[in-house]
């Protein structure tokens, strides 16, 4: 009748494996034929060996429970090497470090050896069948109270996940240790002792490393949703760099918008001013759109930008008017500003010939330079840029005729 309890046991004790080690894979599902096939089998081998066999060594009967639970949850979840070995030993380490706590308990009380104890074949069973309730008390409700997102959690991080199996295997290792030096006829009342110790702190070290690895994966998890945020600060902050140049920025010609160029010049004056304004506005624009069509214009105008953006490289420059330009050279004088200027006149010039255009092109500027004790206003500059520019249109006009 006790062979029959310990046999049903251990059956119970292999299904609390495999259905709940479903808990431990993400996305599989529980498939009950392969499970039942799979507690068959064990319940016909491992339980053959624990119940009818009491001169198998312990160390030996580890070997084999770890490779028959390992392959046959590989089989019925088909799931990653990794977290088969990860469930094998969380169930590993605690029925064997158990069975030995109770084998070591009754070598002390009838004070003899764990080997001699492993003799008494029906004192095995009852050791058997006290391992099998006591892993199952305690661990069944640990399965099916935690939450799986904490489970889940403890298995995604991979290498929380390999540090968990080096120690656990450490642990199991050591247990075959235990088992190999225990199973000896000659083994000291003080091994004894020690080796119920070592049992006792596996499992205790078991639930440690749950915590642990909880903990770990907690962290993180609150790694990666501080590198989510990171990463969603930056992408804001790309749409706002975005939105902010769509603000400021003229998408036509590339050049900043009027409110833009003026907060500028305001920003500058607050300070001890030192700079130069170019004011430039493009000629014959309106024939040219009139004549050749807006498409010529627009080529006109975007012709004109892409050289003051070439020849002004970081200075300030402004689309203040359908055909006007405003410049700002900030710390730069009136000499090294007409340089510049003279050369865009040029190249400007010379668009028509370098495109084959049937129009002339040119500009008209005028250049004012602001110094330290200037008095001026914004608006006061910029009139007085674009009466230079006017003069200078003029003056052009007169010398043609």
């Amino acid at each position: 009748m006790i062979k029959i309890v310990c046999f049903l046991l251990f059956t119970i004790y292999c299904y609390l494996i495999l259905f709940h080690s479903s808990k431990l894979f993400l996305g599989v599902g529980k498939n009950t034929k392969k499970i039942n096939i799979a507690v068959i089998i064990n319940s016909f081998t491992l339980g053959m060996i624990l119940l009818f066999d009491n001169v198998i060594y312990e160390w030996l009967l580890m070997i084999v429970y770890f490779i028959f639970i390992c392959l046959q949850l590989k089989l019925i979840y088909n799931d990653e090497w990794i977290k088969n070995i990860f469930v094998t030993l969380c169930f590993g380490v605690n029925f064997f470090a158990i069975r030995l706590i109770y084998m070591c308990i009754y070598s002390l009380i009838i004070n003899t050896t764990v080997y001699q104890v492993s003799k008494n074949f029906e004192i095995m069973i009852i050791i058997t069948i006290l391992s099998l309730i006591t892993v199952s008390i305690y661990l069944l409700p640990f399965i099916i109270l935690t939450p799986i997102k904490y489970i889940h959690m403890i298995i995604a991080e991979k290498n929380n996940l390999k540090f968990c199996i080096s120690i656990l295997s450490s642990m199991y290792l050591f247990l075959m240790l235990l088992m190999k030096y225990l199973y000896v006829d000659k083994a000291s009342y003080l091994m004894i002792i020690f080796c119920l110790n070592a049992s006792i702190c596996s499992i205790i070290e078991f639930f440690v490393i749950m915590l642990y690895s909880y903990l770990f994966s907690k962290l993180q998890l609150y790694v990666v949703k501080a590198e989510n945020i990171e990463k969603e600060i930056k992408e804001d902050e790309i749409v706002l760099k975005k939105l902010e140049d769509e603000a400021n920025y003229d998408y036509f010609t590339s050049c900043l918008k009027r409110d833009s160029v003026y907060k500028k010049i305001d920003s500058i004056l607050e300070g001890i001013p030192f700079f130069c304004i170019v004011f430039i506005d493009i000629d014959g624009l309106k024939i040219t759109n009139d004549i050749y069509g807006h498409d010529e214009g627009d080529f006109y105008i975007k012709a004109v930008a892409e050289i003051l953006n070439s020849e002004f490289v970081g200075k300030v420059i402004g689309r203040i008017g359908g055909d006007e330009f405003l410049v700002v050279l900030e710390h730069t004088d009136i000499y090294a500003t007409m340089k510049c200027v003279i050369r865009c006149f040029e190249r400007v010039e010379n668009l028509s010939k370098i495109f084959n255009k049937p129009y002339s092109t040119s500009i008209s500027y005028g250049v004012i330079e602001v110094s330290p004790d200037n008095k001026l206003s914004r608006d006061e500059i910029i009139k007085l840029a674009d009466e230079q520019m006017y003069n200078f249109k003029k003056l052009r006009k007169k010398n043609r005729k």
